[in-house]
């Protein structure tokens, strides 16, 4: 079976953010997310700069989701199983979505990051 277009490609990736200013959600395109560069919120047009150690955990998270995903991709073109495929793709695409909403709240705060290891707390 087929896989979406942008699943293993970073280019077409959205990271969703919550404006510090009116609290409402957006997406920027993931390869534009670095340190210092400004965000504006098309609701509001409240700036989002985010900081390094931000970046550093959305980098691992999609990194960590693209390895997995890979991994998958190469594990299940061996099998012929195109429902077992979707099934986990579909699986694996609301864990990460999950995870990125939690970072997307976690980074809120005028930007700001939360209490030391506020990240590796988000999964026990």
């Amino acid at each position: 079976g087929s896989t979406p277009a942008d699943d293993c490609d970073p280019m077409a990736w959205q990271l969703p953010l919550i404006c510090k200013d009116c609290d409402k959600r957006f997406e920027v395109p993931y390869r534009h997310f670095q340190a210092g560069v400004v965000f504006h919120c098309p609701h509001c047009h409240g700036s989002f700069v985010p900081k390094t150690p931000m970046c550093r955990e959305v980098r691992s998270a999609f990194e960590d989701f693209l390895a997995r995903r890979r991994a998958a991709h190469k594990e299940l073109a061996q099998l012929d199983d195109d429902t077992g495929w979707r099934e986990r793709q579909r699986r694996d695409h609301e864990e990460f979505h999950a995870l990125l909403e939690r970072i997307a709240i976690a980074m809120r705060p005028a930007g700001k990051m939360m209490r030391k290891g506020w990240f590796a707390s988000m999964f026990t």
